[in-house]
């Protein structure tokens, strides 16, 4: 299918709906126009026919942000993400629908969109026989460039300086973003690229702010759009597959795709419950850690006040300095002795002028504590105090210094 329909939505409901359709066979704009925000998407549902649906989000809705992936936390990152962003937004995480757009190392490239207004969006144009393949925010599908493209469109500036950061402005406010630092590379002004015409701006004689070639904005936008690898409809926005219409073509390969199918999500659903028993597992050990330091306190509303809360008291007991003392040292602990069966924690005790803890801990047998004092000697220096009987329990410390 070489022709797509191109639709902008915004969450502001006096905003216009500009449309396009473009032929990627023929290289031409086959039709074009704009809808008031009165109108209805239905009223060119008749171009939606036999073509592929491309929106775009006015990305003054979309959150658009750079997130350092915590050390160890790879594999849940996605259920971590609302609680790593909960701080940068207005709204509640909890009524958003986030995507991972791509991770670079120990960055990931995330968006974010009110999950309500998109699934309401995506349902009225489902409704209208719209087929959408692809969500993704306006202002990513501005061309890539050495340095900034930019493009006006609607009362707004759409900014982009690399493949997943980009800006929406209101068009007054471009004199003011252009002596930002968003428009620098370190101590470098980046050049820019404008497909609409530039306003009269204060620029520093360094500032290479050319006029490119003047294009229709939704041409640039769609032509771009049609191939970038971003796409909002992940999680449960996700397209279900077409299997089904094959089936009777394919009856008895279909059986045994469904049968491996089968296999398959049963073993993602394993994986999945037993990951997020181990995710408990490890939120109750952190609470009660947590309980356990901080005498008094008992209620956890968020991971982030969990966090902020013990990051508090790492700097109090360490004079300030909580990179080097007990929130580092507590955040080794889960991975250090996550694997030793029948092995508890009971106290910590961190001695600042020492630079050590002492674990106290109890367990069902002496082998625990063994077993115990090799793994943490992985991560520490470790020296074991005196164990003893305790009824059916064994009981003991643990000293751990930093190598």
């Amino acid at each position: 299918m070489s022709e797509y329909l191109i639709v902008r939505l915004s969450n502001n409901r006096q905003a216009k709906k500009p449309w396009l359709v473009w032929s990627e066979s023929q290289q031409e704009v086959i039709a074009s126009g704009e809808l008031s925000a009165e109108q209805a998407l239905d009223e060119i549902a008749s171009y939606a026919q036999a073509r592929h649906t491309i929106v775009l989000l006015n990305s003054a809705d979309v959150l658009l942000k750079e997130v350092n992936i915590p050390a160890g936390g790879a594999r849940q990152f996605d259920a971590m993400l609302p609680y790593l962003v909960e701080d940068d937004v207005a709204q509640d995480v909890d009524g958003m629908h986030f995507t991972v757009l791509a991770k670079q190392g120990q960055i990931a490239h995330v968006a974010g969109v009110d999950r309500e207004w998109l699934a309401r969006e995506l349902e009225t144009l489902k409704q209208a026989g719209f087929n959408v393949t692809k969500v993704l925010p306006d202002a990513l599908a501005l061309p890539d460039v050495d340095g900034i493209a930019a493009v006006e469109l609607a009362g707004q500036w759409l900014l982009k300086k690399q493949a997943y950061q980009a800006l929406t402005i209101e068009s007054d406010w471009l004199a003011i973003v252009a002596q930002s630092e968003w428009v620098k590379q370190g101590d470098d002004w980046l050049a820019l690229h404008a497909y609409s015409p530039l306003p009269e701006l204060n620029l520093a004689p360094e500032q290479d702010w050319q006029q490119a070639e003047p294009q229709l904005v939704m041409q640039l936008l769609g032509r771009q759009a049609m191939f970038t690898p971003v796409n909002l409809l992940t999680g449960c926005f996700k397209p279900k597959s077409g299997v089904g219409r094959y089936l009777k073509v394919w009856r008895k390969a279909a059986i045994a795709a469904g049968v491996v199918a089968v296999v398959l999500v049963a073993q993602n659903l394993i994986q999945t419950y037993q990951a997020e028993q181990q995710a408990a597992k490890y939120r109750a050990e952190s609470e009660r850690i947590f309980r356990s330091v901080l005498v008094g306190k008992t209620k956890i509303p968020t991971v982030s006040y969990l966090k902020r809360e013990l990051d508090n008291e790492a700097k109090r007991l360490s004079g300030g300095n909580s990179d080097e003392s007990l929130l580092v040292w507590m955040a080794k602990l889960p991975s250090a002795i996550k694997s030793v069966p029948d092995f508890t924690l009971t106290g910590i005790k961190f001695d600042r002028q020492r630079g050590e803890i002492q674990l106290q801990a109890s367990s069902q047998d002496f082998q625990a504590f063994e077993q115990a004092r090799a793994k943490l000697e992985e991560q520490f220096s470790v020296q074991q105090g005196q164990l003893s009987k305790s009824g059916q329990l064994v009981v003991g410390d643990l000293i751990l210094k930093p190598r």
